[in-house]
């Protein structure tokens, strides 16, 4: 039973059975499995050349964000995490060998056009991708570059 619900022949994975081959945190990796690393995904991000968070923002104000009903807010912090755990991971992939450098270039350039084309109102992941709001307003007007500045 999974949520009170039958489900025969589904288990439900320990959240905290961590060392498993379907489970990996990054944090750990990147802390070298060190139980005194309190290693925080911002410090690996920006050790690694990622932007972080968003400047101005932390987890400690999200419970009065959510309280003061900034929940837009709230999401989109959560979405720059989610960017920033998968721009890490692929970094990751590179390291051990299961994943090439093109392939690395490929996946973030396929990460920019998704937050470029779908999640343009976020700011923070614009910022984290290195897309500022005024060009990507601007280059909407412009198609196959006409009206684009052409130096």
């Amino acid at each position: 039973m999974v949520n009170r619900v039958p489900s025969a022949g589904l288990q439900v994975r320990q959240y905290f059975h961590r060392y498993t081959e379907d489970a990996l945190d990054l944090c750990d990796v990147f802390g070298s499995y060190s139980p005194g690393a309190k290693l925080k995904l911002d410090e690996i991000c920006k050790i690694m050349g990622l932007s972080g968070k968003p400047q101005g923002i932390d987890g400690g104000q999200v419970d009065e964000m959510v309280r003061a009903g900034r929940i837009q807010e709230v999401a989109q912090y959560c979405e720059t995490d989610v960017l920033n755990t998968y721009r890490l991971w692929l970094i990751y992939e590179l390291f051990r060998g299961a994943m090439t450098p093109d392939q690395l270039k490929f996946s973030e350039s396929q990460a920019r056009e998704f937050i470029k084309t779908r999640k343009s109102e976020n700011r923070h992941l614009l910022a984290a991708v290195g897309i500022e709001k005024a060009d990507l307003d601007a280059g909407a007007l412009c198609v196959e570059g006409v009206g684009a500045d052409p130096g």
